[in-house]
């Protein structure tokens, strides 16, 4: 079965993720439509959200008319007031969908390049979570969801934003940029060799 998991968050809320398997041809088959002029692999994610967005909008009986993107790269649903959200890390893809908020998902596998950089990541509150690869990769997340959940793509990992673990499975997110000062809670959940934030 292509659709790797759905998760209903809330009831006006819900995320689904794709272990992209098949090859660029077979996603477009499924989907009825094919990917831009990109490289395989860059197709088969283009493709596994748009099946994903697709599917995630027929469990709320959205119409689906397609994806465009505002000024500032924030995916929408043509023609819906819905709020959607993309992330996709080879070979998995992930989305999600809210029905009146803004949102956000994103999906990393723990990986020691995030200890290379992780001076230009860490606000001074996290340096407890320094050289911990697990954390660092929850903290990465978290932080982008929060950039998908404002739009505001310049955010300073450092200085504007900052993350406090509430257990395992959850995440509170700071902006603290002169424009937006906004909290905003965050699920957790390991999938495979992945991690996955999402808005909640």
């Amino acid at each position: 079965m292509p659709l790797f998991l759905t998760k209903k968050i809330n009831e006006v809320s819900t995320y689904a993720v794709w272990n992209i398997t098949e090859t660029a041809t077979e996603l477009a088959l499924l989907a009825g439509f094919s990917a831009p002029d990109k490289n395989d692999k860059k197709k088969c994610e283009w493709l596994a959200t748009r099946l994903l967005i697709m599917h995630l909008a027929s469990l709320f009986k959205i119409p689906y008319a397609g994806i465009d993107k505002t000024a500032k790269g924030k995916p929408f649903l043509i023609g819906q007031i819905a709020n959607i959200s993309i992330t996709h890390s080879f070979p998995m893809a992930a989305a999600m969908i809210h029905l009146n908020a803004p949102c956000g998902i994103d999906i990393e596998s723990p990986r020691n390049q995030l200890i290379k950089i992780q001076s230009k990541i860490l606000h001074i509150s996290e340096y407890q979570h320094k050289d911990n690869v697990f954390d660092l990769c929850k903290i990465w997340i978290a932080k982008e969801v929060l950039i998908k959940i404002c739009g505001q793509t310049q955010l300073s990992f450092k200085k504007e934003m900052k993350t406090e673990f509430i257990g395992d499975n959850q995440v509170l997110g700071h902006i603290m940029s002169d424009e937006t000062k906004e909290q905003h809670m965050m699920g957790i959940t390991p999938l495979l060799n992945y991690l996955l934030a999402y808005s909640i």
